[in-house]
């Protein structure tokens, strides 16, 4: 009876010992890197350069500039490091492009459209107020520089308006966020900023 109990009680302890170093593995295995892209709706660019457009015309070397064609959505890739399963650091490149209409005070008629392009670099640490193997709940902030790029108009008459290019401040803020699948996965996110209001997109952990 004494060999029989322990028999098993070895057995039980093998048991719980595989059990124990599974669960331990399980848990040390955090994939460190991450790559996504997506699309952002009405982002701070667009928006502010919309409102700027219609409610003051800018005058450049002689030239007006008035509202033209702007985009709703905005296209961005980037790159998270995990540190832990709560928080990680990355870098994102967002792209915007929207017109204007340019022309001169004398000759109103002859108008030209010029093309600005957005380039926004920023830095987002993340955190994850829920951290499972395939969801997360997150936020994060991201603060970088947004670098406008005029085109050059040539009109009729052969003159030219030169303009030029414009870095500033741009930030981002995404209290929402959640994202779901393992390696392979998307997400959704709610915040304003260099991406948008609402912004959704597909990501790859490994």
């Amino acid at each position: 009876m004494r060999k029989v109990f322990l028999c098993c009680l070895a057995c039980a302890g093998m048991f719980f010992n595989i059990s124990a170093q599974e669960l331990q593995n399980t848990q040390e295995f955090i994939p460190k890197h991450e790559v996504y892209a997506g699309f952002g709706l009405l982002n701070d660019n667009q928006m502010g350069s919309m409102f700027a457009d219609i409610f003051s015309t800018v005058i450049t070397l002689g030239y007006l500039v008035e509202p033209g064609e702007y985009r709703a959505f905005t296209p961005f890739v980037g790159y998270r490091y995990c540190f832990t399963k709560r928080f990680s650091l990355g870098g994102v490149f967002a792209y915007d492009v929207n017109s204007v209409k340019v022309y001169n005070n004398a000759t109103p008629d002859q108008k030209r459209e010029v093309n600005r392009y957005f380039m926004t670099y920023a830095v987002e640490p993340k955190f994850n107020y829920v951290s499972k193997p395939a969801f997360q709940f997150y936020g994060y902030l991201g603060l970088g520089a947004t670098i406008v790029t005029f085109g050059s108009a040539t009109f009729k008459d052969g003159s030219k308006a030169e303009l030029s290019r414009v870095p500033y401040v741009n930030v981002h803020v995404t209290p929402i966020g959640i994202k779901f699948g393992e390696e392979f996965g998307g997400f959704v996110e709610l915040g304003y900023g260099y991406k948008g209001i609402l912004n959704a997109g597909i990501n790859f952990r490994f």
